[in-house]
């Protein structure tokens, strides 16, 4: 069992497609992956909203402590094989800013950028 678990948009095509790849990085399984629409994921993860999850990808470590966004995609970085060679960038000052605000763009603009979901046609909060 992955120790890690990322909730995910799974109506989003998008978001699919980057999970497809994620998951062909995870050679290890380090990583379990889970619709935030699967009923489970509240039942499992009460500390995350579906609000939060509509926002943002949530990674729940073994713990139970989460991260999202752009602070998820780095602790993933950290994981994979090969992504400490990029995530180490993080530590450098200015860097998780434009981080967290090239996600917030990108997850604002997931429909124009190829995802035909429903869930993303829905305005998103700023």
């Amino acid at each position: 069992m992955a120790g890690y678990v990322l909730l995910y948009d799974g109506q989003c095509q998008f978001c699919t497609r980057s999970v497809a790849r994620l998951k062909r990085r995870d050679r290890l399984g380090r990583l379990e992956f889970l619709p935030s629409q699967d009923p489970q994921a509240p039942r499992r993860f009460p500390q995350v909203t579906p609000e939060q999850c509509a926002q943002a990808m949530q990674l729940i470590d073994p713990r139970g402590q989460v991260s999202q966004g752009a602070d998820a995609l780095v602790r993933i970085l950290w994981l994979l094989p090969g992504g400490p060679l990029v995530a180490w960038l993080y530590a450098v000052p200015g860097v998780p800013f434009l981080a967290r605000y090239l996600y917030r763009w990108v997850a604002k603009n997931r429909y124009r950028l190829g995802c035909q979901g429903r869930s993303c046609q829905v305005k998103q909060p700023n």
